[in-house]
């Protein structure tokens, strides 16, 4: 798919992202902004929000037939990017490899308080629930489970740790 398309790198307005890519989608064009999925403080509340992986950048794929003209006008679009005057090109081989990227990674990133309820997902413990206990670098977490009728302590991957009411 990203073989075809000849890849360019648009630079939008503040906040403009999701204008920029709707609009150039319906002029036909070929539109990859990887997003993550981040939780926020948000009027005393922890919600998820989608932030774009690379702010006020768009990467737009354009047919070889396409002209690219109609892109530095769309509305969201402030300009694409260029080097010493020539429209700066994005290997489609990164695009594919972006894209892979967004299919595997883990997105979503919990906060998690000491004493809260959780169940690890990863490959080691699956299943098990337990009672976070504290935060090692930004990696790494230490849950309290019960294995053996005895309560121990367990490093696990941050990534393998979800609150218990969602899994």
């Amino acid at each position: 798919m990203t073989a075809e398309f000849r890849w360019l790198l648009a630079y939008t307005k503040p906040r403009g992202e999701q204008t920029a890519e709707d609009n150039l989608r319906r002029q036909g064009f070929e539109v990859f902004s990887p997003y993550l999925a981040l939780q926020k403080r948000r009027r005393g509340k922890w919600v998820w929000v989608d932030e774009p992986l690379f702010p006020r950048y768009l990467f737009v794929g354009a047919r070889a037939e396409q002209s690219i003209a109609p892109i530095r006008s769309t509305v969201g679009v402030t300009a694409l990017v260029r080097f010493g005057g020539e429209v700066a090109e994005v290997p489609a081989s990164l695009i594919a490899d972006l894209q892979a990227a967004a299919k595997h990674t883990a997105t979503r990133q919990y906060r998690f308080v000491q004493g809260q309820s959780v169940r690890i997902v990863g490959e080691h413990f699956s299943g098990i629930e337990g009672v976070f206990q504290m935060q090692e670098g930004e990696a790494r977490a230490h849950v309290l489970v019960n294995l053996l009728g005895r309560p121990s302590m367990v490093r696990v991957e941050l990534a393998d740790v979800v609150p218990e009411s969602g899994a």
